[in-house]
């Protein structure tokens, strides 16, 4: 098995707060919106075709990208159909800000979130499961969020 390739996106508005998402498959786990890499398609491409997805719309900017990917490994305990395929994921980080008067539309989405939330990147980083947090910290620290 290896990791599977895909995107992470890191949206924030004017108050300098991040946006996470409420899974719809597992109540009370908040993520960043991200995705898998389609074979042929670039990582940019890829992450306007999933924020549109999961957040449903494409009307929104890319700040900057980081310059490596960060790793997860799937838990052994994780009974997902990702984690009978993947080792876990290599994500590729951008941040993103809406463009003006435009927010996420979960009503126009896949429905992978159920709510969604603005939160510090510390809120960010405590909420999420334990297994991700290295790699959230290792990209918020590339993109400049983190020391």
């Amino acid at each position: 098995m290896e990791y599977r390739f895909g995107v992470i996106g890191v949206f924030i508005n004017s108050n300098n707060l991040l946006l996470v998402g409420e899974r719809s498959d597992i109540p009370s786990v908040w993520q960043f919106p991200q995705g898998g890499i389609e074979p042929g398609e670039s990582a940019t491409a890829a992450f306007y075709r999933e924020m549109s997805e999961e957040l449903g719309t494409s009307n929104f900017s890319i700040i900057r990208h980081a310059h490596k990917q960060t790793l997860y490994r799937f838990p052994s305990t994780l009974n997902a159909p990702i984690a009978k395929k993947y080792l876990g994921q290599s994500l590729q980080w951008f941040l993103a800000r809406f463009n003006a008067q435009v927010t996420p539309a979960l009503n126009n989405s896949d429905g992978e979130f159920m709510s969604i939330s603005w939160r510090s990147v510390d809120e960010v980083l405590n909420g999420v499961v334990e297994w991700k947090k290295p790699a959230y910290e290792a990209g918020l620290r590339l993109l400049g969020f983190l020391r």
